[in-house]
């Protein structure tokens, strides 16, 4: 490409970009040519070609179809996480484009690539790789935007960073009416995240049907798997558990076979939740147990499990289960140092040995206990724990201490709405 050229050159001739730019242009300008995010006059390029003493000539930058299509081939594997064909891709383009210096093509490239390396490697990108795809924004197509705030979308996903995800994944959106094919994902990564924000099961099922509705046409079986078992959990969080159990069942009829361990453990263990939450304890140690006898390596979920039956059996008061339950769970969470879930067999003992109400567990739940779900962004438990300590002050009498803590409650109490349309 012209700027790649132009600054192999200005290195070589030690050069700084305001050496280089003094009289052309400006550093910005230059430094953006440099970047190839931008195609500069004839007359700029001239200036720039005497400074240096080169030539800019016999660089093709015709704009190739079959490059053009390979990129989208490309960036559908991804999507579809068709490893083989990511890796192949990977392949042919492992020294970019060298022969093609198109600035729109090699601006894809460069956020394909991005993509690729995230699934591939399962991390978020590098900053420099950041610094360069948005230098490339302002100057580029709006494909390449489309591409862009969707493929920040995916980083933010992976830092954890649900709020920025979503700023993308709606920019994702806007841009959607602007590009020549369908993209039914744009959907399901605003299903995925309103969903893991919790308190947007509304919006996020909404965004989960059209979802539906495109990959039911595109035959894509392991995505309409994924959006079922999302929308499922939503209603979970809506406390329509009988409409949640409908889509778990959807799951399990529709590839039950085909269903990977984990993704059958935590339909089953989803499903147990929601009898124990309509109090149908013997029907949820059914389901539970059979989550609990489908190995998994990931002892977070394990955990969990052993949670929920310990539950389930103090609620039957068989205490000899519960008490092996929480001991095996227990000693999992210490092992494995996973502090949520040693606060939960906390609580649960001192719920079960009636120590809610001395100053030792108020003080624990109120000060390390609580703000600790809530920095998790566990909203759920977080509310549900403060409505327990608001009912350990209320019969302690301590109203006004109650008041606040139902108060705080009360702000996610209900899923929270947007415009949708």
């Amino acid at each position: 490409m012209k700027g790649t050229m132009i600054k192999q050159h200005r290195k070589l001739n030690n050069m700084t970009l305001e050496e280089l730019a003094d009289g052309i242009c400006s550093v910005s300008y230059l430094s953006k040519i440099e970047h190839d995010s931008i195609n500069a006059s004839d007359e700029i390029y001239r200036l720039l070609e005497e400074r240096l003493n080169i030539k800019l000539v016999d660089i093709n930058e015709e704009f190739d179809e079959t490059i053009y299509q390979d990129l989208l081939k490309w960036h559908e594997a991804a999507q579809s996480r068709n490893v083989d064909l990511m890796t192949s891709y990977d392949q042919k383009y492992e020294l970019g484009l060298p022969d093609n210096q198109n600035s729109e093509l090699n601006n894809l490239y460069k956020i394909v690539k991005a993509r690729n390396d995230m699934k591939l490697k399962y991390q978020p990108l590098h900053e420099d790789t950041l610094l360069t795809l948005t230098n490339i924004y302002n100057h580029s197509t709006k494909e390449y935007q489309f591409l862009f705030h969707k493929t920040l979308g995916i980083h933010f996903l992976l830092t954890d960073d649900l709020q920025e995800a979503l700023h993308h994944f709606k920019k994702t959106h806007s841009l959607l009416k602007y590009v020549h094919f369908s993209d039914t994902e744009t959907y399901f990564h605003l299903c995925m995240t309103y969903s893991k924000l919790v308190t947007y099961a509304v919006e996020s099922n909404y965004y989960g049907q059209i979802a539906l509705e495109g990959y039911m046409k595109e035959l894509n079986y392991q995505r309409i798997i994924d959006t079922y078992l999302i929308i499922a959990i939503n209603y979970d969080y809506l406390k329509s558990y009988d409409i949640a159990e409908e889509y778990y069942v959807k799951i399990l009829n529709f590839a039950e076979k085909d269903l990977d361990s984990d993704t059958q453990r935590r339909i089953y263990e989803n499903i147990g939740f929601g009898h124990l939450k309509k109090e149908e304890y013997e029907e949820s140690i059914i389901h539970l147990e059979k989550a609990y006898n489908i190995e998994t390596p990931d002892k977070y979920f394990e955990v969990n499990t052993n949670y929920l039956l310990a539950t389930c059996h103090y609620r039957l008061n068989q205490m000899d289960e519960c008490w092996t339950y929480i001991e095996i769970g227990e000693k999992l969470a210490e092992e494995y140092d996973i502090i949520f879930h040693t606060y939960k067999f906390y609580v649960l003992k001192n719920v079960i040995e009636d120590q809610t109400s001395t100053e030792e567990f108020i003080k624990k739940f109120e000060k390390e206990i609580i703000p600790y779900v809530k920095s998790m962004d566990n909203f759920r438990r977080y509310k549900e724990y403060l409505e327990m300590l608001g009912d350990i002050y209320y019969k302690k009498r301590m109203y006004k201490k109650a008041s606040g803590c139902y108060k705080e409650a009360n702000k996610f109490s209900l899923s929270r709405h947007e415009d949708l349309l």
